[in-house]
């Protein structure tokens, strides 16, 4: 049996956030104190002890000669706090410019684990980064490396030994997505698990298909009695990370699978259940029913499309900032909270993106799986037995009542992305696999096959298909999620797409990899960079709106050109697009997607106008009209003073709330101040745009200014959105610490709060940083039921703000020595004059500390000075007398 080292289920990467401005000057984020930002249970903390990671952004302007080598030039070696960081690869957040970098003492071994390929690191480094639900070193672990679908594997879907899987304390009988670190190389895909006996019978722990490794493991070959080729082994120190198991999901509808349906299908199917949610949603508000109208309005469980591991449309909402609001609705019985600012603007900004949903995709959901395959493998009598892709390539397993539907994998493409399928009933499951086996000599193969079905085919949360009609709407087994349209509610649709023929399929484009010289990683990361996935599907959409069938199926090609962009190094063709654009332009189609970032439901055109082929713009006509601001009763936040009374608090608890307010609040209106300045520059921009672009000499470049402004005003809402968080979770960090009279702590933070003569504020202070306190203050003044929120988990550690006004992250670390000591690291400072800034500088000041004359050492980064154990730590200012 192979030895194991404990289960890792808590152990976080700490990364430093930065950016590279087009100048090629590094500048700091905001410290992101949120668990999320660290990096948990990482294959790469496991393989590197102690390194330091920093994730750098690069700003997404188009960037001239000079800027991108300058950038370029940062990119491949900076110096921070002391520390010299080398650019080490990417995830597949490469193509919006976020790459990551690490202390240089491990740039040489990490480059090795892609073979010093600029290529595989850009595309394949977020392996070692990818988060894990649990992390397992295993000293002696045995890896074999098959050909794809030898010995029941598929593509990037392995096996791996029960006995090890049942060290993870994960629920049985699902679909495992995982991550692998061995040899000189690194793996991902997802697993099966293996009986014992199979594994002993092999010689073999994991079982992985050459399609998961990246790249390629070259390691001795060994021949197997049951292979029809040869197996590449490995015995040695292996690092197994579990990211996520397959479970029972729901997706939302888009507007990108609603414009395939047929005419009668949106009359009759679609338009009247987003008519029917739109009457739900006025029944539970006069009701009162807040359960069911977060249900209704998709702030549960609900799990959204995913693409290349970013969300395919992103949500500012977080979950614990929802379940703040859930509890207050549900606490209060007076209804009077939802005047209040913070209670208000949250309910708008999630009606407004669900009205759109609704308008645009008629408000349903579908149920959602992990793409899984049908690959068994058995020991019998001695023998192995194995096989995959022996199901019907138009049938699918899966443990849905309806007998038909549509497959549906974002982001979809066209209408043949929709893959028709017809259910196979369990008993014909174990047949068809009871005939496979006995075609292979397998005595016993009835009650065998039975076995199998139920273990290795039956997984919890799993829809099955043939890997060839998977990779139809580019479907393969790395945990791709997929949804379906079920035939028994939308029947007119789903049979529609049966009796459709379609034009064929446009499969992934899988081209050779480009291979440069390690040195020139820089220059490979940064031409990387072009997310041009959401705006080609937009476009799309457009097409189809206009009616141009013939402009849309040219843009499906050039869609899957973007897709693999990253891993396959095609570029879609701009001249195309631009063509395209320019011809669309002539029909104002699809206005509607205009309505899709807005915050508020007020801000959502009553009308849009388009031609009568935009059937989507038809049914947001139609059912916009029939949604009211709901919410449009607004009081400012002082009008809420007295909703936390009666506890004591002291003027020094005052004081600290009066500098977080004020942090928080400079760091507000900062952002809010910087946006107006860009804004500004498009304006500019456009003017000075329109008003030469007939100058030949001038058009370039004034087009180029322009491109620019707006890239980095759109670039920085996104960074907006990103602070917005880091400073939630400040809050949340410093309150978090405060244990003893939390009641006291929040009046007195309360009180601060609703003190402001700013109309506009909107009180949100409170909500973050003593949620359940709150919620117990309301409970007591207004006679409501008690609700209990589950605490955020904040990271180690005390957030400290001194009279300066800077902002310190106060931990508990270990020494080599096994001496404990206290870190400060330096978060954010509110200056005199009202600037934030998240450069620290150097430390100027001490408390005093007694010593001993002699020689202090610097050791391991820390100043050690003779004759006292106590360490330097910062402290304000003494005060002029």
């Amino acid at each position: 049996m192979t030895s194991l080292a404990p289960v890792t289920t808590n152990s976080g990467l700490k990364v430093l956030s930065l950016t590279v401005t087009k100048e090629g000057k590094i500048e700091r984020k905001m410290p992101n104190l949120s668990p999320q930002a660290q990096l948990n249970n990482t294959l790469l903390e496991a393989l590197c002890p102690g390194i330091k990671l920093a994730s750098v952004s690069v700003t997404p302007e188009p960037l001239d000669q000079v800027e991108r080598a300058k950038v370029e030039s940062t990119l491949s070696r900076f110096a921070l706090d002391g520390t010299e960081y080398r650019l080490i690869g990417a995830s597949g957040s490469a193509k919006n410019g976020k790459y990551y970098a690490v202390d240089a003492r491990y740039e040489r071994p990490l480059a090795a684990r892609f073979s010093d390929w600029p290529q595989a690191a850009v595309t394949y480094f977020g392996i070692l980064v990818s988060p894990c639900m649990v992390r397992l070193q295993i000293p002696n672990g045995r890896v074999t490396v098959v050909p794809d679908h030898e010995l029941g594997t598929n593509d990037c879907r392995g096996w791996l030994r029960k006995s090890i899987f049942d060290k993870l304390n994960l629920p049985g009988n699902r679909f495992y997505q995982f991550r692998l670190a061995f040899a000189q190389t690194q793996a991902k895909g997802s697993f099966k698990v293996m009986a014992d006996e199979v594994a002993d019978a092999l010689d073999t722990d994991v079982i992985l298909p050459v399609s998961s490794v990246k790249p390629e493991y070259k390691g001795p070959s060994k021949l197997l009695a049951w292979l029809t080729g040869e197996a590449r082994t490995f015995t040695g120190e292996m690092i197994l990370g579990i990211r996520e198991y397959s479970r029972p999901l729901a997706f939302e509808s888009s507007y990108t699978v609603v414009q395939h349906a047929p005419e009668d299908s949106f009359e009759l199917e679609i338009k009247p259940h987003a008519l029917a949610q739109t009457a739900k949603l006025k029944d539970l508000l006069e009701y009162r029913d807040y359960t069911g109208l977060f249900e209704l309005l998709g702030i549960s469980e609900t799990q959204r499309p995913l693409v290349d591991e970013m969300p395919a449309e992103g949500d500012e909402a977080t979950s614990v900032e929802r379940t703040v609001l859930e509890g207050v609705l549900k606490a209060d019985p007076t209804g009077f909270l939802i005047q209040h600012p913070w209670v208000n603007n949250q309910l708008e900004r999630i009606l407004a993106r669900w009205a759109f949903k609704v308008c645009t995709a008629g408000g349903f959901e579908m149920p959602a799986f992990a793409l899984a395959d049908d690959g068994y493998l058995l020991l019998h009598n001695g023998l192995v037995y194995s096989g995959s892709d022996w199901m019907p390539q138009d049938r699918s397993i899966n443990a849905l009542a309806t007998n038909r539907g549509l497959v549906v994998r974002y982001p979809v493409r066209m209408k043949e992305d929709l893959l028709p399928y017809t259910k196979i009933p369990p008993t014909e499951t174990r047949q068809l696999l009871a005939n496979e086996l006995a075609r292979q000599g397998c005595p016993d193969a009835e009650a065998l096959a039975a076995r199998v079905t139920s273990e290795q085919l039956e997984l919890e949360g799993t829809f099955l298909l043939h890997s060839r009609t998977a990779a139809k709407n580019g479907g393969d087994y790395d945990f791709d999620f997929v949804c379906v349209v079920e035939g028994d509610r939308f029947p007119r649709f789903v049979e529609h797409r049966f009796q459709y023929k379609g034009n064929g399929s446009v499969e992934k484009t899988k081209a050779k990899k480009a291979r440069s010289p390690w040195w020139n990683l820089p220059q490979v990361a940064v031409g990387a960079m072009g997310n041009q996935i959401g705006t080609i599907t937009d476009l799309m959409t457009q097409c189809l709106a206009a009616g141009r069938d013939d402009c849309h199926r040219e843009l499906v090609e050039q869609l899957q050109l973007a897709l693999d962009q990253l891993k396959h190094g095609v570029t879609p063709d701009q001249d195309k697009i631009r063509a395209i654009r320019e011809q669309i332009k002539q029909t104002p189609a699809a206005q509607w997607l205009r309505a899709k970032r807005l915050r508020s439901l007020k801000d959502l055109p009553e009308r849009v106008e388009g031609p009568a082929t935009d059937r989507i713009g038809g049914m947001y006509n139609l059912v916009r009209k029939e949604l009211t601001d709901f919410f449009s009763n607004r009081m400012p936040v002082s009008q809420f003073r007295g909703l936390v009374q009666g506890y004591e608090f002291s003027q020094e608890m005052v004081d600290e709330c009066r500098r977080v307010n004020r942090a928080w609040a400079l760091t507000i209106q900062a952002g809010i101040e910087k946006k107006k300045v860009l804004i500004a520059g498009v304006q500019e921009a456009e003017a000075a745009f329109e008003s030469g672009k007939d100058n030949k000499e001038l058009r370039s470049k004034l087009l180029h200014t322009l491109c620019q402004a707006r890239a980095a005003l759109a670039s920085y809402d996104q960074q907006w959105q990103e602070e917005i968080r880091s400073l939630i979770w400040f809050v949340r960090t410093w309150a978090a610490r405060k244990e003893d009279n939390r009641m006291g702590w929040l009046q007195a933070l309360h009180t601060i709060v609703c003190g402001t003569k700013n109309d506009q504020a909107s009180g949100a202070l409170p909500f973050y940083a003593f949620p359940n306190e709150l919620l117990k203050a309301i409970v007591e003044r207004t006679g409501g039921r008690p609700v209990q929120l589950a605490a955020p988990k904040v990271c180690e550690g005390m957030v400290e703000m001194d009279e300066e006004g800077r902002c310190f992250l106060v931990e508990t670390v270990m020494g080599e020595s096994g001496q404990s000591y206290a870190k400060m690291t330096f978060l954010m400072a509110v200056t005199p004059d009202g600037k934030v800034v998240y450069d620290g500088g150097r430390v100027q000041w001490v408390h005093p500390f007694p010593c001993s004359a002699g020689t202090g050492e610097i050791r391991n980064g820390k100043f050690e000075v003779p004759g006292t154990r106590q360490l330097p730590q910062v402290a304000p200012p003494a005060k002029p007398m």
